[in-house]
């Protein structure tokens, strides 16, 4: 069979690993690469694997072998899609991404089927927002999950020793619509109750200045500081970032953190600092979880099988899903393509909590996720034995 592989939307720390149980579940058959995100599909621009296919040394690497990209994509890209596919005769095509990424291939898929032509398809789901349906989590979001509880336990701890001049800092997270990172940056370290999270503001519970205001006030009298979490998407209407933009085609640099830092000094007269964690979210190698490793290879192997099994449901996304029972083990349904096309994931009522001291079943669920790679070493030699 001739297979196609590509990726839309922005990179993750283990991006490169999708591809790589991809390419080695299909070593057997021809792969063409879409480099460069939707672009590349739409003008069929399809290179062969080169010889030795992905390179040993890019496996673990962060940013995108594949190359991403983003597209606001209309009818006449998916006819164009189509047409380019069949006329370099290709049985199979697997994108790998977000919500965006499978509404994308779920319109592929039903204009190859309108038109005749036999193409299966199957997805690979990836964001580190975890903003998308068909999983418990999606691959990228565990390791920069761990990036950012790591990265942030560590602010709080320069934070403590700068009180006397920064009584305010504000940290902010990338989630445009969902608050899943800025959660992530509550999880506390054991034994340690002086270095924590004060509040965390998502965007599915809304944003007041003025409450906010008076919330950081009263955190730092009694206190003496204030740590506050926020997600990049939290107050739209203090920053000029169209952040819901179409296919999330506008570049975002971070600012609402700084923003509200400015008011807090002005309006509060405290010193304040705010914190843009940046785009070291999604791409930190070296904080990768073992959890995500794992599981990358795996729907990457997974999604090339269901393309070269014609038994095997097409229009698919490969789920990430817990196992019942003590422990964390995962499992991979396939979950319909119009099941999880654009739709966005929030985060559940039950989670939708400023006060990171009531996210204790959020820190429980998060836990496993976040394990390092020899921590998870050792418990998957514990259990073989």
């Amino acid at each position: 069979m001739r297979l196609v592989i590509g990726q839309t939307g922005a990179p993750t720390a283990v991006v490169n690993r999708s591809v790589a149980g991809f390419l080695d579940a299909s070593r057997e058959h021809e792969v063409l690469l879409a480099r460069g995100g939707p672009d590349a599909l739409v003008r069929a621009a399809l290179d062969p694997l080169p010889p030795g296919g992905l390179p040993a040394g890019e496996v673990e690497r962060g940013g995108s072998w594949l190359g991403g990209g983003r597209r606001a994509t209309t009818p006449e890209d998916v006819d164009a899609i189509v047409a380019g596919l069949a006329a370099r005769d290709v049985d199979g095509l697997c994108l790998v991404g977000g919500n965006g990424t499978m509404a994308l291939l779920d319109a592929v898929a039903r204009r190859a089927t309108e038109r005749g032509v036999a193409l299966r398809t199957a997805g690979i789901p990836k964001t580190i927002d975890n903003d998308l349906d068909g999983v418990d989590h999606a691959p990228g979001y565990a390791s920069a999950a761990r990036f950012v509880s790591t990265v942030v336990q560590d602010i709080a701890r320069d934070h403590r020793a700068m009180t006397s001049i920064e009584p305010v800092r504000i940290v902010e997270t990338m989630g445009r619509a969902t608050g899943w990172l800025a959660l992530a940056a509550t999880l506390p370290v054991t034994g340690d109750d002086e270095h924590v999270v004060h509040r965390v503001h998502l965007p599915e519970l809304g944003f007041d200045v003025e409450e906010f205001l008076t919330d950081v006030a009263g955190l730092v009298e009694r206190h003496g500081r204030a740590l506050v979490v926020v997600s990049e998407g939290v107050a739209t209407d203090l920053t000029a970032a169209p952040i819901h933009a179409a296919n999330h085609t506008t570049l975002l640099v971070g600012g609402v953190a700084r923003r509200l830092a400015e008011l807090v000094t002005t309006r509060l007269g405290l010193p304040a600092r705010g914190e843009v964690l940046g785009v070291a979210q999604r791409c930190a190698s070296h904080l990768v979880s073992a959890a995500d490793a794992r599981e990358a290879v795996e729907v990457g192997g997974l999604a090339a099988a269901t393309l070269l099994d014609p038994a095997a449901p097409t229009a698919v996304m490969v789920g990430v899903q817990r196992r019942p029972g003590p422990g964390y083990r995962a499992h991979h349904p396939l979950v319909p393509l119009a099941e999880v096309a654009a739709r966005v994931r929030t985060v559940p009522e039950r989670w939708r909590r400023r006060d990171p001291a009531d996210l204790g079943d959020f820190h429980a669920w998060l836990a496993p996720l976040v394990t390092p790679q020899a921590d998870s070493t050792a418990a998957i030699a514990l259990e073989a034995s």
